[in-house]
């Protein structure tokens, strides 16, 4: 919940910087241009779907379908939408405020391992280890792109902020997502393996993989679509 969140908080910092307004969900963030939460045909869209979101509009009665339609036109017109740099600044967000904290995480470590060595492992060290892991989402990422194109074929092995990165810079798809994944295996590895107790990190690992699982699981499905819809 954290690693997500804070992600997401990545994009909405620099959206915001960049004038624009946003909106916080459990897995995701939107950003649009000023005043458009406060418009009145927007509202009025809302207010006239809010009953059908959880339905595909191919289903809804043909008068909600028709006025939500309009809506939209009107809508599209006067905020029309184009991809721009700030949409490419706005993806790359995301992922700078998880790789910068999994940075933080790191040095603090590589600062104090010679105390950790000799004193083992405290208050700020577990801290600084947690937050070096957040450059797993990078791994996590790329492994998850590539099990669900075989499991789901959609013709792309990559997905993610990264993906939309790559294509953004003008490059082949998966450089982001494989340049980031390797540093975050890389670093991973250095911090379980040369700064972890040995005594304690088959437990670590076993306990991280399932409950990083489980919690990945529970709010995506379950708590976060009930507190942030």
């Amino acid at each position: 919940m954290i690693g997500i969140l804070s992600h997401e908080y990545g994009h909405i910092i620099m959206a915001k910087s960049l004038g624009y307004e946003t909106t916080l969900h459990y897995g995701s963030m939107n950003y649009y241009p000023q005043g458009f939460q406060e418009d009145k045909d927007v509202i009025a869209l809302k207010t006239l779907t809010k009953d059908y979101m959880e339905i595909d509009i191919k289903f809804w009665p043909a008068e909600i379908k028709e006025k939500a339609q309009n809506f939209d036109k009107i809508i599209t017109k006067r905020y029309p939408h184009e991809a721009s740099k700030n949409d490419l600044l706005i993806s790359i967000g995301g992922p700078l405020q998880t790789t910068l904290t999994g940075t933080i995480g790191l040095l603090i470590l590589l600062w104090r391992r010679k105390l950790i060595y000799r004193n083992g492992f405290e208050i700020l060290d577990w801290l600084a280890l947690f937050l070096s892991l957040f450059w797993l989402r990078e791994v996590f990422n790329l492994v998850t792109g590539i099990g669900e194109e075989i499991i789901l074929p959609n013709g792309t092995w990559f997905g993610g902020d990264e993906l939309y990165i790559s294509q953004g810079l003008n490059l082949w798809s998966g450089t982001i997502p494989i340049i980031l994944a390797i540093f975050g295996f890389t670093v991973a590895i250095y911090v379980i393996f040369k700064i972890l107790p040995k005594k304690i990190r088959l437990t670590f690992i076993m306990s991280g993989f399932i409950g990083g699982i489980l919690g990945f699981i529970l709010w995506m499905n379950i708590i976060g679509p009930k507190i942030l819809p």
